[in-house]
C-alpha cells in the first residue's frame, strides 16, 4: 500500500501522465491509419461513443466531487477543533489558578505539536496519534492528582474531561482524514479509462475528412488537469490544497496572550 501511495503521490506521475494520454491518442490515430485508411476502408460511428465518453465523464466528476467534499470536511474538522479548544480555554478562566494553568499548559502543548506538523504524512500521523494519547494520559493523571487534593472541584474536573475529550476527538478525526484516500480501484479505473478514451479520441479524429489537433489537445489538457486536481485534493499532506489552520493559530495566539 505504501508503495502504491508513493507512486500515486510522485511528482513524476504529474509530468508523465499527460505524456501517456498523448501516447494513447497517437495509438488511436495509428490504428485508424493502418487498419482503415491504408486499406481504403471506411468507418462509420455506431452511436455509442457519446455514451462511453459520458460514463467516463461521470466517473471523473464523481471522483472530483468526492475529493472536494473531503477537503471541506477536513476544514470543518479544523474549525470544530478550534471551537472546542476555545470553549475549554474560556471555561478554564472560571477555574482556580492551579487548575487553569494545568488546562492551558495541556492546550498549548497539544497545539504546538499539531501546528509543527500541519501536513503530516501517514507515518507522521501515527506518531502524532501516539503523542496525543501520551499527552492525554499525562493530563488525565494530573487532573486526578489535583482532584485528590481538591475534592470540592469535582464538577470542574468532570467538565474538563468532557471538553478535552471533544477536543481530542476532533484532532484524531483530522489526523484520520490525512490517511483517508480515494480507493485504489477508482483511481486505477479512472486512469485506465482515460487511456481508453485517448485511443478513441485519436481514432475518431483521424477518421475525419479533415483531422484537427484541437480536439486531442483539449482532451489531453482537460483530463490531465482534472486528474491532477483529484490527486492534489486527495493528498493534503503533500498537495497544494491543505487545511486552513487560521482558526487554530488564532486560538494559539489567544492562549499565549492570556498566559502572559
Amino acid at each position: 500500500m505504501q508503495t502504491w501511495r508513493s507512486v500515486i503521490d510522485s511528482y513524476w506521475v504529474t509530468i508523465t501522465y499527460p505524456l501517456t494520454l498523448w501516447l494513447a491518442v497517437y495509438l488511436g490515430s495509428a490504428l485508424a491509419r493502418r487498419r482503415y485508411l491504408a486499406r481504403g476502408l471506411a468507418w462509420k460511428s455506431i452511436g455509442v461513443e457519446g455514451g462511453i465518453f459520458g460514463m467516463f465523464g461521470l466517473l471523473l466528476s464523481f471522483t472530483l466531487v468526492a475529493s472536494g467534499t473531503a477537503v471541506k470536511a477536513r476544514d470543518a474538522t479544523v474549525h470544530a477543533e478550534a471551537s472546542s479548544i476555545a470553549e475549554l480555554h474560556r471555561q478554564a478562566k472560571l477555574y482556580p489558578p492551579e487548575l487553569r494553568i494545568l488546562v492551558d499548559n495541556f492546550l498549548q502543548a497539544s497545539l504546538a505539536e499539531q501546528l509543527r506538523h500541519p501536513t503530516p504524512t501517514p507515518e507522521e500521523c501515527l506518531g502524532l496519534v501516539r503523542y496525543s494519547e501520551t499527552l492525554g494520559r499525562h493530563f488525565d493523571r494530573t487532573l486526578l492528582a489535583y482532584l485528590a487534593r481538591q475534592p470540592a472541584q469535582q464538577s470542574a474536573v468532570q467538565q474538563i474531561f468532557t471538553l478535552a475529550s471533544a477536543k481530542n476527538a476532533n484532532y484524531l478525526a483530522l489526523l484520520y482524514t490525512f490517511r483517508e484516500r480515494t480507493p485504489r480501484t477508482i483511481l486505477v479505473a479512472l486512469v485506465g479509462l482515460s487511456w481508453v478514451m485517448g485511443v478513441l479520441i485519436g481514432f475518431m479524429n483521424r477518421m475525419q475528412d479533415a483531422p484537427s489537433p484541437l480536439v486531442p489537445v483539449v482532451f489531453i489538457v482537460t483530463v490531465a488537469v482534472l486528474v491532477t486536481t483529484i490527486r492534489d485534493l486527495d493528498n493534503p499532506g503533500r498537495g497544494v490544497v491543505t487545511p486552513d489552520y487560521d482558526d487554530l493559530r488564532h486560538v494559539q495566539a489567544v492562549l499565549r496572550a492570556d498566559g502572559q
